[in-house]
Formats: C-alpha cells, sequence, structure tokens
C-alpha cells in the first residue's frame, strides 16, 4: 500500500468516522465515505487493548496485505476506515481476510 493512499491524521479519521455510512461484523467496523480522489484512501484504526506494539502491528501489516489483494475490487473513489476490534486477535490471516471478504460482499448485497 503506498504511502498516498493512507489516512493518517486525528481530523481526518474523526470527520470521516462522524459523519458517514458503517459496516460491521465481529472483527471489523468499517466506514465509507465518498473521497476526493481518483484513487481509494484507507485508514486503519487497532486500540491498544489488543496487545503490545509488536501485536498491533502485526495486525496492520495483515490488514494492509488484505487491502492490496481487495484494492481493484473496492470502490476508486472512496475512504475507508477499518477499526479492528477484540475478536481478530484471536483469528487466522485466512480468517481475517474471508471475515473482511464477507462483509464487502455483505456492502455489495446491501447497494443492490
Amino acid at each position: 500500500m503506498k504511502k498516498k493512499e493512507m489516512i493518517k491524521t486525528h481530523h481526518e479519521f474523526s470527520e470521516i468516522i462522524g459523519h458517514t455510512k458503517y459496516l460491521k461484523n465481529k472483527e471489523y467496523t468499517i466506514y465509507i465515505r465518498k473521497g476526493k480522489y481518483s484513487y481509494p484512501h484507507f485508514g486503519i484504526a487497532v486500540s491498544k487493548k489488543l496487545g503490545n506494539a509488536v501485536n498491533r502491528n502485526l495486525l496492520k501489516r495483515r490488514m494492509r496485505q488484505i487491502l492490496d489483494e481487495y484494492k481493484k475490487e473496492l470502490s476508486q473513489n472512496e475512504d475507508y476506515i477499518i477499526i479492528m476490534k477484540e475478536n481478530v486477535k484471536n483469528i487466522s490471516f485466512q480468517e481475517m481476510r474471508t471475515s473482511f471478504h464477507n462483509l464487502m460482499k455483505k456492502r455489495r448485497d446491501y447497494e443492490k
């Protein structure tokens, strides 16, 4: 994932979370907003409740890998904030990927 695709500032996170629709399941809450650019922006939030810095960074690396795989399927002009819930620390990478895929499928079904 490229740096220009990342949302990093607290202001941007707050703006997106406060004023947009969201999807959720046991592992993730995803906020989605129409973006200003021709490519998607992603923000990943992992609470300190999920472990120390090593574990949180592992979860973020895994999520970035999943996002790289799904980038072509996601809408190109939207901003996404992915908040990981406590259940995500107890599942494998494959289960993380499946859970994310199911949530995105749920979104597509909802939009139809």
